[in-house]
């Protein structure tokens, strides 16, 4: 009876349904008086029924058009006696099916179950897994690609029968496999058991990063094709020229033609200062010259955030992840050199214990560190507000350039709220069992 499937300018089921009714009332009110319809009312039996019916849009149908729907009402109940206004036919018109429901439900979960084993469902790994079930009953040939893909299309999903696939480009995130989600939930319930939300807001955040500055067209070029992704705006005939294709997959970390600028952010109490090293063979990414960051450039950098931000004190416990030049992976124990660093800048790493046991420190943590937030997003600036104006950047205008990041950064991002984060999203990540976070 839903008016919904009907078009605009016809009778809904239901006015069909009141237009039967109008006309046996009708009828058996002339039999009743011995008069006609016009005698009684001043109008025809359908003139009278029109008037009460109204079409899918507002108005009301002709005379006409209410005689035709009593027609079709008689001829439809002398062929089936279980007619009702809106019942469906039996034959629908088109072709016949020419695959089963029983055909569509076996290679929809034939390929649902290669995505599970991890190998990408086709048309052809479905046919060798199911020979009889991919054969068209009318035809005796092989079902086509173009059907199978609509059975991916509409009978298959990930996790929800309502939303099903579509042939996308992978999410920009690397995967976590079964074998890294508990110790992802054991670093989180680590963290809630033995780290006080306010210990965590005084941590202080760093992470080894680098950015690469073109030294020619060609390299620049190349690095701008890359930071447009993986999908584009394009016209179809247009789809091999040169902006449309994609970049060399090493434009991005290759480090040929360009300057390599290390850099860390420094996130602590809810502010941030984003260091630069600008001398020429500086590098953060190995235990050596991670200690002699600490040890000599660190307590420099904080003191001034002491005294830009009004603190009392110095922060003293650095918050990192269990990259090798931080933790030695083999024994579960601070990286040697990283912990002399500490200990001669007089600061203490997150994850010591009585015994120096890192073992509860997971790796691939990525979305639970507040402060790969922070990267992330400095990231997404130096693309898009702050970008590269000359060809041949000098470290020293990138650090000018990441100053300015910094003062955004500062002023219109809630660092103080982002600061407090790690025990909501350790709750998070327990309660997901190990499964990503969401940005």
């Amino acid at each position: 009876m839903d008016p919904g499937n009907t078009p605009k300018g016809k009778l809904p089921p239901f006015e069909v349904a009141k237009a039967v009714a109008f006309e046996k009332i009708l009828i058996q009110m002339e039999k009743h008086m011995k008069k006609c319809c016009y005698s009684l009312l001043g109008e025809s039996r359908a003139e009278f029924t029109a008037k009460h019916l109204k079409l899918v849009g507002g108005k009301s149908p002709s005379s006409r058009a209410v005689k035709l729907q009593w027609a079709k009402a008689k001829t439809a109940t002398k062929k089936d006696p279980t007619w009702y206004p809106g019942k469906a036919p039996q034959n629908q018109g088109g072709r016949p099916p020419q695959i089963t429901d029983a055909q569509k439900q076996a290679i929809a979960e034939t390929a649902m179950q290669l995505k599970r084993d991890l190998i990408a469902p086709t048309p052809e790994r479905v046919r060798i897994l199911l020979p009889r079930k991919t054969i068209n009953k009318k035809t005796k040939a092989s079902i086509s690609d173009d059907s199978i893909h609509k059975i991916f299309k509409t009978m298959c999903y990930d996790e929800k029968e309502d939303d099903p696939w579509h042939y996308l480009p992978a999410g920009q995130q690397d995967c976590l496999t079964a074998g890294m989600r508990p110790g992802r939930v054991r670093s989180a319930q680590h963290v809630q058991n033995n780290v006080s939300e306010n210990a965590a807001f005084n941590f202080v955040a760093v992470d080894p990063c680098f950015s690469l500055l073109p030294k020619d067209e060609t390299k620049s070029e190349q690095m701008k094709i890359a930071a447009m992704g993986t999908r584009k705006w394009m016209s179809k005939k247009c789809t091999r020229k040169y902006p449309n294709l994609r970049p060399p997959r090493t434009a991005k970390t290759q480090k040929t033609n360009c300057t390599v600028v290390p850099w860390t952010p420094v996130f602590t109490r809810g502010r941030l200062k984003l260091v630069v090293l600008t001398h020429p063979g500086a590098k953060l990414n190995n235990g050596t010259q991670m200690a002699a960051f600490v040890k000599d450039t660190l307590p420099t950098v904080l003191e001034g955030m002491k005294q830009e931000w009004g603190w009392s004190t110095i922060p003293r416990a650095l918050l990192h992840d269990k990259a090798s030049y931080f933790v030695n992976s083999k024994q579960n124990i601070l990286n040697q050199n990283f912990a002399a660093g500490l200990s001669a800048g007089r600061f203490t790493s997150w994850v010591d214990t009585a015994n120096g046991d890192c073992s509860w420190l997971a790796s691939h943590l990525g979305d639970w560190y507040p402060h790969e937030t922070i990267i992330a997003q400095v990231r997404k600036l130096l693309m898009t507000k702050v970008t590269r104006q000359a060809l041949r950047e000098t470290p020293g205008q990138f650090a000018h350039r990441m100053q300015r990041v910094e003062q955004i950064m500062n002023e219109t991002m809630d660092l103080q709220s982002l600061g407090r984060e790690l025990h909501d999203r350790s709750a998070e990540l327990i309660k997901r069992k190990g499964e990503r976070l969401p940005k």
